[in-house]
């Protein structure tokens, strides 16, 4: 009995001190409007094998990501990825060179924040899912100011087209 309590006495502690923010102790759900719905249909795409890159590393979905990315654009802009099913933040910054980078903090309702998974995104790069088809599933939510969020859906609407 001892050795129990000794032994929650050492571990607890540990467990609750974790990452909130990355859910590593499973007590803390960080959300963003939206992100919700956009969980719920990741998580239905992924069971019906949909976005057909379950075994992709996510190293590889993020490379052809940014790859997709990077072609020249008058509406590109810098944004923030909230990952909604890992609640891990991210900061795309194209100046003066693209880098996708962590983020340790919540964005501002006025910052433009997109909101899905990377495997989402490599199903768009990749040609699985076009922007609208995204768009019409409930895969990508978008925060921000109104004109930043028009900018954004211009630069990645263009990018990501339907194939035929």
């Amino acid at each position: 009995m001892f050795r129990l309590f000794s032994y929650l006495l050492v571990i607890i502690p540990i467990a609750v001190s974790a990452c909130g923010l990355h859910q590593s102790t499973g007590l803390y759900l960080q959300t963003e409007p939206g992100s919700l719905a956009v969980v719920e249909s990741v998580v239905n795409a992924r069971m019906r094998d949909a976005l057909g890159n379950a075994n992709k590393p996510e190293q590889f979905q993020l490379y052809l990501f940014m790859r997709s990315l990077a072609k020249a654009n008058p509406d590109k802009i810098s944004f923030s990825l909230f990952e909604a099913i890992k609640g891990h933040y991210r900061q795309i910054l194209l100046e003066p060179k693209l880098k996708i980078v962590g983020r340790n903090t919540r964005p501002s309702q006025q910052e433009l924040l997109v909101i899905t998974e990377l495997d989402v995104l490599d199903a768009l790069a990749s040609g699985t899912l076009s922007w609208q088809q995204a768009h019409a599933q409930g895969l990508i939510a978008i925060n921000g100011n109104a004109e930043d969020v028009a900018q954004l859906e211009r630069w990645f609407a263009s990018l990501f087209l339907a194939r035929a």
